[in-house]
């Protein structure tokens, strides 16, 4: 399967997953000068930057170990431009942070 389309599908799958928890997506793969935020969610006036990571396997460690702290500062300045746009519309959440959901896809074959 193609790498782009997997990771849509992990994106996707993390979006109903937030859903369920009851946050609302106020957006997805949001792009600007420092990078992508794959999802923004806001539940309570509370809004998450939220990076999503779709594996295959635990074979190279957990899928939240390939966020590097430079993707992080990455992530933050991304989110600082988003909060700024959101403040020109007159959007200021209660608080914000950074989550990171993991999608891990594990077919097992001939299992029983």
């Amino acid at each position: 399967m193609d790498k782009r389309v997997f990771g849509r599908i992990g994106e996707n799958t993390a979006a109903d997953v937030l859903r369920a928890k009851g946050y609302r997506i106020l957006k997805q793969n949001y792009r600007c000068r420092y990078g992508e935020i794959d999802i923004i969610a806001e539940k309570y006036g509370d809004v998450s930057f939220v990076e999503v990571k779709t594996r295959q396997s635990f074979d190279f460690g957990r899928p939240c170990e390939a966020v590097t702290e430079e993707k992080k500062r990455h992530l933050k300045k991304a989110a600082a431009c988003y909060l700024e746009e959101m403040k020109g519309k007159g959007y200021v959440p209660r608080r914000y942070g950074f989550n990171i959901i993991e999608i891990v896809v594990n077919q097992v074959d001939n299992a029983f």
